[in-house]
């Protein structure tokens, strides 16, 4: 999961084209799927935008790990391909957004209709950056999108 945001550093800070790669939407749940990531623009701007969808290999990914033990390998009922059959039909239209204020170090992250999930950086000291506390794929989504401050707040 980190290895993702220094990906994104480099193609950010190496002068390529962000809006041309893709690779995993973080998000805000650690036991939870990936998104796919299908537009980024802006990255270290005020304005920085990335959008993303759930596919059919986000869901495969999250029935072969299984951490629910939703497949019969960790105790469920289902097979891998019946647990993707009913997680994707479930998710296959969801939209992910994200949108960051480099220069604020702000991010806004939005999980379909849902209310948006605001952040502001560096995080309080003593803040909850556990996996239950959903922190670590916005601390990801921060890092994608605005990798020069997340550099400068040693993120």
């Amino acid at each position: 999961m980190y290895l993702r945001p220094l990906f994104w550093t480099l193609v950010a800070l190496s002068g390529a084209n962000p809006a041309n790669a893709f690779g995993d939407f973080p998000l805000a749940s650690c036991k939870a799927n990936n998104g796919t990531i299908v537009e980024i623009t802006g990255v270290n701007t005020n304005k920085a935008f990335m959008k993303g969808i759930i596919t059919k290999a986000d869901i495969n990914e999250y029935c072969e790990r299984d951490p629910g033990g939703t497949t019969t390998k960790y105790g469920g009922k289902l097979t891998v391909n019946q647990c993707v059959a009913e997680y994707f039909a479930k998710q296959k239209n969801v939209e992910v957004q994200t949108t960051a204020h480099c220069g604020a170090q702000t991010l806004n992250f939005r999980y379909n209709q849902e209310p948006a999930v605001y952040v502001k950086f560096p995080l309080a000291p003593g803040s909850d950056q556990s996996c239950a506390s959903g922190m670590p794929p916005l601390i990801s989504q921060f890092m994608i999108l605005c990798p020069k401050t997340a550099q400068r707040l040693k993120m």
